[in-house]
Parts: C-alpha cells; sequence; structure tokens
C-alpha cells in the first residue's frame, strides 16, 4: 500500500504524477470541466446524427431512392428554382421600366395587367 491511507481515492506520486493533494486540485480543474461538457456535446451530436441518418434512410426508402438519386433530384429542383428567380426578377424590371415610361406606380402596373402583388 505504497502511499495509500485505504481510501479508493488515495493514489500514489507514482500513478498521478502529483502528490494526492494536488492531483485533487486537477481533478476538478475547468480544462477538465469543459473536456467533459465537450464529450457530452459530441456524444448528443453523434446521437442527433445517427437519429438524422436513420430518418433519412427512412424518407429514401418510402420514396425507392438512392442517395445519388435524390441528389440528382435535389440538385435538378435548386437549377429550377435559380432560373425561376432569374425570370422573376426579369419580369420585376420589366414592370419597373413599364411604370417609369408610363409614369405609374409598379404596383398600378401589376393590377393593370392582373399579376398579383406578392407572386
Amino acid at each position: 500500500m505504497d502511499g495509500d491511507n485505504g481510501s479508493p481515492q488515495a493514489k500514489t506520486t507514482k500513478e498521478t504524477g502529483a502528490a494526492p493533494d494536488e492531483a485533487s486540485v486537477f481533478d476538478n480543474s475547468p480544462e477538465k470541466e469543459q473536456r467533459a461538457e465537450l464529450a457530452a456535446t459530441i456524444a448528443t451530436l453523434k446521437r442527433d446524427l445517427e437519429a438524422q441518418t436513420k430518418a433519412r434512410d427512412a424518407l429514401l426508402a418510402k420514396c425507392n431512392l438512392t442517395m445519388e438519386q435524390a441528389r440528382l433530384l435535389t440538385d435538378e429542383h435548386i437549377d429550377r428554382l435559380h432560373r425561376y428567380n432569374d425570370i422573376k426578377d426579369a419580369g420585376q424590371l420589366l414592370f419597373g421600366k413599364l411604370a417609369e415610361l408610363k409614369g405609374k406606380t409598379v404596383k398600378d402596373i401589376y393590377k393593370e395587367y392582373s399579376v398579383n402583388i406578392e407572386d
């Protein structure tokens, strides 16, 4: 029992690299607490990732798609949204120019052409 006073917490200088009093100070250090918090956060993130992966896989199975097919479908959808936004921007620009030429507001031009201002 070299350096052991019978308690399970007592450690020898050889085991800890420090005297027992110093070792207990390091057990409660902010760095150790921070490491424990980070480890807990990592564990939570891993569980969340696993749950998200299972949910994704269930959706892929339900739609009978592979991951690659889903990516291609998503990319195609994003491309279509970009084209839609470009066309919408061009239309808004034309309505703005037309309003300027007619001396009206853009809102009036939208009404004149039966276009919903929210679109």
